[in-house]
């Protein structure tokens, strides 16, 4: 099992250092590059990248499975739920109807910062007490996430 889970943390820190190039003609500034990777890291990783969904998904399922159990029936139906959204997103996308996403505020980038460096951390240090007690901070920003999807979704249909 260490080895899956360690395994799955190479391929995710791997992909984690490779980044989209911009290929516009125009350079933007720095500020607007790093304002426009910090807003759309979920899009540039999870939603355009269909081949690394299943390897993000499979490796919560292994360390729920190992740390929360309890909380397996629930990521899933977060996962589904996911990825019907994403479904959507994507038609929606290609028919033109979906306009530039709304911002996420502040306060959500600040606990999602907080939250992923705590997540980090732990799985660096492999502390299996601090892992524990992450994953459902983890799967509340996954919700989160969901419902900005969802309306975002439906204020373009």
């Amino acid at each position: 099992m260490n080895r899956v889970v360690s395994l799955m943390m190479i391929i995710v820190i791997a992909f984690s250092l490779i980044s989209p190039m911009n290929t516009s003609a125009e350079e933007p500034s720095p500020a607007v590059k790093r304002d426009n990777h910090e807003n759309n890291v979920y899009h540039q990783y999870y939603l355009r990248h269909d081949a690394l969904r299943p390897h993000f998904n499979f490796y919560y399922d292994l360390l729920i499975d190992r740390y929360q159990p309890e909380l397996k029936e629930e990521w899933r139906l977060i996962v589904n739920e996911r990825e019907s959204l994403i479904k959507k997103y994507k038609e929606l996308k290609k028919e033109g109807k979906l306009k530039d996403h709304v911002q996420k505020g502040e306060a959500w980038k600040e606990k999602h910062e907080m939250v992923q460096e705590s997540f980090l951390k732990a799985v660096k240090e492999r502390n299996d007490e601090a892992i524990k007690d992450v994953l459902p901070d983890l799967l509340a920003l996954q919700k989160e996430m969901n419902d900005y999807l969802k309306n975002h979704v439906k204020t373009e249909q």
